[in-house]
């Protein structure tokens, strides 16, 4: 049980070395806050993965080594979510992490895509203009898995009817209120400029918000969970040696 305790805990704890490597690619090194812009010609995009190419090729290095850290938190979530469902039949849980899989993608080839525009950057402009816009449908606009990740966590806690459930209630609702947060990204694909453009204030900023804040308090809740299941079996251990 200690064994399966710690395990759970390094991949619930994998949370915050996502955190760490998105802003230290994405701020730190990119320097994008907010993101490119738009509105910005084909000549003007590619001259700015000209006069940084390798600064963006290292932030897209980062951005790929962060985004596999999701999985192993999606892991720590249906870990969790199985003890509602039960361990024969988890659909919830399977659900949850099959849309985690696709959200690593969104940002793996995002970050994949920085640096291949980076990668050459005398090809012609049209061209690193073309993959630079699917890097950002890509990491801001691929929202439905995501979405549909945090309804399956807010019905799974909330279908926990037990006296001592395995994650609090206002967590459910709080992954149903995250869940129309996420949706102001789809805006991407519709606006050039304004709020619901890549770099606008509710499709990059908004969302931002809503993705972090969801991580940090997915993070706290289901790291909770795991000390609370382990402090159950060592009672019960206890009991029995008793």
């Amino acid at each position: 049980m200690q064994l399966n305790t710690n395990s759970q805990l390094v991949c619930v704890n994998s949370a915050m070395i996502l955190i760490f490597f998105m802003i230290i690619s994405f701020v730190a090194i990119a320097g994008w806050m907010p993101p490119l812009s738009p509105e910005l010609n084909a000549d003007q995009v590619a001259e700015v993965f000209r006069n940084n190419t390798n600064r963006i090729r290292l932030a897209g290095l980062v951005m790929t080594i962060g985004a596999v850290f999701l999985w192993p938190f999606g892991v720590a979530i249906s870990e969790q979510m199985k003890r509602i469902e039960g361990q024969l039949h988890h659909p919830l849980a399977n659900l949850q992490l099959a849309t985690v899989t696709l959200t690593v993608g969104a940002i793996f080839l995002a970050g994949m895509l920085w640096m291949l525009c980076a990668f050459r950057p005398e090809r012609a402009p049209e061209i690193t203009q073309i993959m630079s816009d699917l890097s950002w449908f890509f990491f801001i606009g691929a929202i439905p898995p995501a979405v549909i990740q945090v309804l399956a966590i807010g019905y799974c806690v909330l279908i926990d009817h037990r006296k001592t459930p395995v994650m609090p209630r206002w967590f459910g609702f709080c992954n149903l209120w995250i869940a129309t947060g996420f949706l102001v990204g789809e805006g991407v694909f519709f606006f050039k400029t304004g709020p619901f453009a890549w770099d606008g204030l509710a499709a990059f900023w908004m969302a931002a918000f809503f993705f972090f804040g969801w991580i940090i308090v997915t993070w706290y809740v289901v790291r909770q969970a795991i000390l609370h299941e382990a402090a159950e079996a060592k009672s019960l251990t206890a009991q029995g040696v008793a």
